[in-house]
């Protein structure tokens, strides 16, 4: 079980010790016969599930640590929130899994407080590895698809003036963090220490008027709807 193992034994995760238990969760039977079928090393973690709420019974067979991939298709966008808005029942983090690329429809998800997201044609053992290594580096893992998209829009998007509300090293990071880098990644990049990128993140957040790198996203997305980037 070579990637499974990669997760629970080694190499060692970034966060201390810190580990994370992948499950993935849809009530598509097609879909769970063909991810079960691409990721046989993780063929008990894929599991089929009439309704997101029997997530709160995963606990006692996968552990505290999960990590659920949520067949967001499958359920539908209502469930999702409802869910996530119940999730201190299982205290796991959320990566949404779905077909749809819409930026806006991606962007609701995202904002409903997911840890990242993925395109199910992108879904495989690597991914799922990269993934957790990125959210124990307190990172957000996002799809390459989406991930182009959004850089995409944030060129486009001329009226927003950077350049008057956050510095040139918070306008980097900013960059990066869209991106999908990480702080450990950020700080490589830049060649500063994580702890400064910590600090620089936390004032750029206070300058954009926002608490998560999803409602970053939103607002970087939307600027009609959030005008403090004005």
């Amino acid at each position: 079980m070579h990637y499974l193992s990669q997760i629970q034994d080694g190499p060692s995760t970034p966060d201390h010790g810190r580990h994370l238990v992948p499950v993935i969760l849809t009530a598509d039977t097609h879909y769970h016969t063909t991810i079960t079928a691409a990721l046989p090393d993780l063929r008990r973690h894929c599991i089929h599930a009439a309704a997101l709420e029997q997530a709160a019974t995963l606990k006692s067979r996968f552990g505290n640590n999960l990590l659920l991939f949520i067949d967001i298709d499958s359920y539908g966008a209502p469930a999702l929130y409802r869910f996530m808005g119940q999730r201190q029942e299982t205290g796991a983090a959320i990566i949404g899994v779905s077909d749809c690329d819409e930026l806006k429809t991606v962007i609701g998800y995202l904002k409903s407080g997911i840890s990242g997201y993925f395109l199910k044609s992108e879904m495989n053992a690597e991914l799922v590895v990269h993934a957790i290594m990125t959210l124990l580096s307190n990172g957000f893992p996002l799809s390459a698809g989406i991930t182009q998209k959004i850089i995409h829009n944030l060129i486009a998007v001329q009226q927003i003036n950077y350049d008057a509300l956050l510095s040139g090293r918070e306008q980097d990071i900013l960059r990066r963090l869209v991106h999908g880098g990480s702080y450990k990644m950020i700080a490589s990049e830049l060649d500063i220490s994580v702890e400064t990128v910590r600090h620089h993140i936390k004032n750029l957040y206070k300058k954009l008027g926002v608490n998560s790198k999803g409602e970053v996203i939103a607002k970087i997305l939307n600027p009609v709807n959030n005008p403090p980037f004005m």
